[in-house]
């Protein structure tokens, strides 16, 4: 099957006041902007979270396990346990291209991409070996950052890379793009 691409919509949008894996933009749910850009890359692309909300969205979903501490690692963990190899966005990167897909699938893993300035450790390229150090980050309550320590950074676009938080991250009058 090659990589599995898994869009992470686990949290709980408590910045932005509702689910923003179904905000729009540019008409078209978040969650699922993501997910077109894995498939423009050529992955099978599933959506992980805590339960069956985005069945809307028409992709496959991986529930997240629902023992444990609430934590951004749950969805990689158990892609980690459907596929050899993942590759993971987290759904609030709106503007993330296939080429970021491509350039994070170039090399071995484990990848993360990198802006420049700051690690993002949910975009991320895993193998199945991994599951462990990620259960065990997860379960510590570890910070998901850590889990980019291991890995090769891939340097990407800072546009690319604009995590969508709050509302007025969309709206360029307040402030966003």
């Amino acid at each position: 099957m090659g990589v599995l691409g898994v869009v992470l919509a686990g949290g709980l949008s408590r910045r932005f006041g509702e689910d923003k894996a179904l905000a729009l933009v540019d008409g078209v749910p978040m969650a699922l902007r993501v997910a077109e850009a894995m498939r423009a890359a050529g992955l099978h692309v599933v959506l992980a979270a805590p339960d069956d909300r985005l069945a809307c969205l028409g992709l496959p979903l991986l529930i997240e396990p629902d023992d444990g501490p609430r934590h951004p690692l749950r969805g990689l963990w158990a892609a980690l346990g459907e596929a050899e190899e993942v590759l993971c966005a987290p759904c609030d990167l709106p503007w993330l291209p296939a080429e970021a897909i491509l350039a994070l699938l170039e090399g071995p893993a484990p990848t993360v991409g990198f802006d420049g300035e700051r690690v993002h450790p949910l975009l991320t390229r895993r193998r199945s070996a991994d599951r462990p150090a990620v259960e065990a980050l997860w379960r510590q309550g570890a910070p998901a950052r850590a889990l980019a320590e291991d890995a090769r950074r891939v340097l990407l676009r800072a546009l690319w890379l604009q995590n969508v938080n709050t509302r007025a991250a969309l709206d360029p009058q307040r402030g966003g793009l």
